[in-house]
């Protein structure tokens, strides 16, 4: 039976799809229905995993770099167990099979983000491991060279109660269905049609609202990144995070303000040049 799971796993690898929002367990139970939901704290705590050299190069380029990443994807995502979000940048079709192979491994269900298509039969993106069945997925291409990729799967976190102290006086499991998004930018034009009351973004933000957007950015663009938040023509402005920066890229965290920020990171050397990023995300 399992070997049917990782079967079906593969045919759903590269599936496009229209992401939606569904929610169950949020953790916000506690308040009213009519009441101004609170700004994003520490109270409430999710984590992703984030793969990348953060550069132009591919994420492996042999046997041993997917040898490394292998083994600590399948070790820290611990079965069902860990991160719900797993993303290894530049993961591009010539590695193809050894980063299905580590989603097997890791009991994970997958998709392909595109970034770019060359000739025809080579091309780059980023593989996504998540812990649920993905039905659908959806490239939207984004200027030159880019695609915005957006999702729907199941998010699991961590609510942390504490008293007047700040001691931690208890702590339960949240779920619910969220939006993911992932684009790799490189050029200023991805950035400009990405923002703007006609833009990439805003038609997410009018499909898909509320979504988490992870992603990266070239680094003489991040500035261009964050300035694009006011200028999408919603009610609310949008964030941009500068999770971690390496030596050409950065990696970002995206959402109207209200929803989601970032409370922390964490990074591990997997082989020469390959970073992990634990990233703990608050809402």
């Amino acid at each position: 039976m399992k070997n049917v799971k990782k079967y079906l796993s593969t045919m759903l690898a590269l599936a496009l799809a229209l992401p939606m929002f569904t929610g169950c367990n949020n953790g916000l139970d506690e308040y009213p229905s009519d009441a101004q939901i609170p700004a994003p704290s520490d109270k409430f705590t999710t984590d992703i995993q984030f793969v990348s050299r953060l550069s132009d190069a591919a994420l492996c380029t042999s046997e041993e770099e997917c040898r490394a990443v292998h083994d600590y994807i399948v070790t820290t995502l611990n079965g069902k167990n860990g991160s719900w979000l797993t993303i290894l940048d530049r993961a591009d079709n010539g590695k193809l099979s050894e980063m299905l192979g580590t989603a097997f491994d890791s009991y994970r269900w997958t998709t392909f983000a595109f970034n770019r298509i060359v000739d025809k039969t080579s091309y780059q993106g980023s593989m996504l491991y998540v812990n649920q069945c993905l039905t659908e997925s959806k490239g939207v291409p984004c200027g030159a060279g880019c695609y915005v990729t957006g999702l729907t799967t199941g998010m699991t976190g961590v609510r942390t109660d504490r008293n007047d102290l700040g001691e931690v006086t208890g702590t339960t499991a949240v779920s619910f269905d969220v939006n993911v998004v992932t684009a790799r930018f490189d050029t200023a034009d991805q950035i400009a049609a990405f923002g703007g009351s006609e833009g990439v973004l805003r038609s997410f933000y009018n499909d898909n609202m509320p979504f988490l957007m992870i992603g990266t950015v070239k680094n003489d663009l991040f500035g261009s990144l964050q300035g694009i938040g006011q200028s999408v023509g919603t009610s609310y402005g949008f964030n941009v995070f500068e999770v971690a920066k390496g030596a050409q890229y950065t990696i970002f965290l995206l959402t109207e303000e209200r929803f989601w920020g970032l409370n922390d990171v964490q990074k591990e050397t997997l082989a020469d040049g390959i970073e992990s990023y634990a990233i703990k995300v608050m809402w």
